[in-house]
Formats: structure tokens, C-alpha cells, sequence
């Protein structure tokens, strides 16, 4: 997601939530909300999932020109409590889950699911305009 650094509220959790599941709409909450209390004005510097799992870097800090080292070490700590718990909450639907392989073999990718996302009938994709064949 492409914005503008200079729009605080693009470069926050809530701007990325619709790329993930819901199932982890409440580890984004949780911490969104502990990120502003450290700071209203925080800014994300990446946001991706990568094996499984959330990766987030929270931009660092200056104050009066000097790098925030207790900042950086605080939104480190909040976000590594985001990775880790994504890691074990299904991103389908927020029950207790684990990391698992899905695919097909030519296009593998690792996702949290629970048992019942697990067995879930994955979702097919059609190119835009085209119909699925029957």
C-alpha cells in the first residue's frame, strides 16, 4: 500500500487492517491502541505477513533532533507481542490456530489457521469478467 508520509492516519494500523484477515482484527486493535498511547502520531514502516505471521516496523523517533531509543524499544516489544500472537490465532476467524502450509504445490503459502479454516474448501480465483466453468 502506496501513501502519503505526510498523513499520519495512512501510515497507522487502521490503513492496513483490510490487507489481513479478521481473524486478526483484534491483535490489530490491541495494538493500534497501545501504539497511540505511546504516541497519537506513530507511523508504520512496514506492514506485511510473512511466514505465517505479522511483520511490523513502527518508523523511529527524534525528539529535539535525537534518535527515541525507549520508543524504539517499546514499539519493538508491542509489536514482537503482535507477531507472536498472530502466530497462533487463525487469521480466518480468531480461534486458536497454528501455521500450515496451503496450496497446491506449484503455489504454496503459509498461513495461522484453526482446524475448522484448515479444512475449510479454499476459495478459487477467476480473472476479472470471466466466469468459473460448470
Amino acid at each position: 500500500m502506496t501513501t502519503d508520509p505526510d498523513r499520519t492516519a495512512e501510515r497507522q494500523i487502521p490503513a492496513w487492517a483490510s490487507t489481513v484477515g479478521p481473524g486478526w482484527a483484534a491483535l490489530l486493535d490491541q495494538l493500534h491502541h497501545d501504539l497511540t498511547a505511546l504516541d497519537p502520531d506513530y507511523r508504520i514502516e512496514e506492514f506485511t505477513t510473512k511466514l505465517g505471521g505479522l511483520r511490523i516496523t513502527v518508523a523511529d523517533r527524534f525528539v529535539d533532533g535525537e534518535f527515541d531509543g525507549e520508543f524504539a524499544d517499546r514499539t519493538a516489544a508491542l509489536t514482537d507481542v503482535a507477531t507472536i500472537a498472530s502466530e497462533h490465532t487463525c487469521e480466518d476467524c480468531g480461534a486458536p490456530g497454528r501455521i500450515r502450509f496451503r496450496g497446491d504445490g506449484a503455489f504454496t503459502w503459509m498461513r495461522c489457521l484453526c482446524d475448522s479454516c484448515r479444512t475449510r474448501p479454499q476459495a478459487v480465483a477467476t480473472p476479472a469478467g470471466s466466469r468459473p466453468a460448470t
